[in-house]
């Protein structure tokens, strides 16, 4: 038995101004219809003026064109000014494809990239 793990990188240190969203026209999609398992990593760099914790976004389509205006999976990064911050969570596949973006509400302008890493078994 072989699982085989690929790194889908959906975007990469994109700068993000505060109370904006990394636009989701922008990510890179992933097909995840022989994922049996996903995970989300995010990964922002904080300004040393920042006040608050960004927030990664998960999106779902069945056709990769027509994206919910809802996330179907989100998480709080942590949190701390002036320092890189890393954070994943598991999601399982039920869409197949996905989109990951990110949500700067810091009050500072952050720098971010978000990963979705899927495996696939036989």
């Amino acid at each position: 038995m072989t699982f085989t793990k690929t790194a889908s990188v959906h975007f990469s240190d994109q700068d993000i101004s505060n109370a904006n969203e990394y636009a989701l026209a922008s990510c890179y999609s992933t097909d995840c219809s022989a994922a049996l398992i996903a995970d989300v990593e995010g990964i922002v760099e904080y300004h040393g003026s920042a006040v608050a914790a960004a927030t990664v976004y998960v999106y779902s389509s069945v056709d990769n064109t027509n994206w919910g205006s809802s996330p179907v999976d989100q998480f709080t990064m942590p949190f701390a000014a002036g320092a890189q911050k890393r954070w994943s969570k598991t999601i399982i596949p039920s869409a197949k494809y996905y989109k990951c973006t990110m949500r700067n509400d810091t009050g500072q302008t952050a720098t971010a990239t978000v990963t979705l890493t899927y495996q696939t078994g036989p």
